[in-house]
């Protein structure tokens, strides 16, 4: 079974290959004030970290960090076909709960959760 650490990673570098760019120029200034973010993919059977430096490299690691920017649980099988499919679905799976700790988490999280498939 994969990890939710390999499910993240699978899509980290598309995520990079899009923010970084964004982050060019002047309308780059608006982006990076909401950078870094921490989000925490927690599962049943794990847990990981996707972070996001200021310059727009995005790292998955394995674990929670204390203080994360949203957090995300779900199923683990649920968390699978979300980042598997990347479909936003039209409401969220009421097995699927978002938590923004962190008002630049909440703005972030509504501006690129369907790269997440959330």
């Amino acid at each position: 079974m994969t990890s939710t650490v390999q499910l993240l990673e699978q899509i980290a570098p598309g995520i990079e290959k899009e923010l970084k760019p964004r982050l060019q120029g002047f309308l780059g200034s608006f982006v990076r004030a909401y950078l870094p973010q921490h989000w925490v993919f927690e599962t049943d059977e794990d847990s990981a970290t996707v972070q996001i430096a200021p310059t727009g490299a995005v790292t998955v690691a394995p674990g929670s960090v204390p203080s994360p920017d949203v957090t995300v649980h779900a199923s683990k099988h649920r968390l699978e076909q979300l980042l598997t499919d990347r479909a936003r679905p039209a409401t969220m799976p009421p097995d699927v709960r978002v938590v923004p700790h962190t008002a630049k988490g909440k703005v972030a999280f509504d501006q690129v959760r369907g790269r997440f498939g959330l």
